[in-house]
């Protein structure tokens, strides 16, 4: 592991992540928490019960279902069923919470913080994906099973419900953690491939900062559309440029 891995691949995207994170939880004012649950208990046992599902699925997918079923289009049902229609049902049915409680909605609370989340992810996508070549209906299709699901799930689901149960900072911790265990099973297999024990713990630190950023971005602007466009720039702004450009 050289020196030039460790200083522009780690210390400085880190150092970038967590400054961008201060200067967000800095900027404008956070807005009035979401009312606190009369049964916390149930919140987290439903957070822990929708993460350990996704990790579940997801490490089936990684060392099971691949080997045997490579299509993106088998996937993109799966993941509509793990991320967005089993948490959805119960939602709508056992809370009964509207769109406006999952910040499905035009309006935004902080246009600072909206202008600048998309800056500095579309700076962040650019030096993640600039050379990658994708082509454009892989890239509208990871728009929706990529960037949306997972923050219509840890966004918009699980961390409104860990607000409710512990107010917002700690929430935001919380569903940080959470949103890094489900790498869990990527991240194992990607070390089982290169054997980098940098590389695999720095990925979870990149997700844990990526995680709180994301739940900020959705607290402070109270819009789950910002926090995805966010997450659909950092992941891939750089490919769209490389194929329109």
């Amino acid at each position: 592991m050289d020196i030039y891995y460790l200083y522009f691949v780690i210390f400085i995207p880190a150092l970038f992540y967590i400054i961008l994170l201060i200067f967000i939880n800095n900027l404008g004012e956070y807005p009035v928490p979401l009312p606190r649950s009369e049964n916390r208990r149930k919140e987290c046992i439903e957070v822990v019960m929708y993460t350990s599902i996704v990790i579940i699925y997801l490490a089936l997918d990684v060392f099971v279902f691949r080997r045997f079923i490579d299509s993106i289009y088998n996937a993109l049902v799966f993941n509509t069923i793990i991320f967005l229609a089993i948490p959805l049902l119960y939602i709508r049915y056992r809370d009964h919470w509207t769109s406006n409680d999952l910040g499905i909605t035009y309006k935004v609370k902080s246009r600072w913080v909206v202008i600048v989340s998309i800056i500095a992810y579309a700076y962040i996508g650019v030096t993640n994906t600039l050379t990658a070549e994708i082509s454009w209906y892989l890239l509208l299709i990871f728009l929706y099973s990529n960037a949306f699901l997972e923050e219509f799930l840890f966004r918009g689901v699980i961390l409104s419900k860990l607000e409710r149960a512990f107010g917002q900072k700690r929430a935001l911790i919380y569903q940080g953690i959470f949103f890094m265990s489900i790498h869990i099973p990527v991240n194992s297999f990607n070390f089982l491939l290169d054997g980098n024990v940098v590389r695999f713990i720095s990925m979870f630190g990149f997700q844990l900062l990526n995680g709180i950023i994301f739940g900020l971005i959705f607290i402070k602007t109270k819009n789950l559309w910002i926090s995805v466009i966010c997450h659909y720039l950092a992941n891939w702004f750089g490919a769209i440029l490389t194929l329109f450009l």
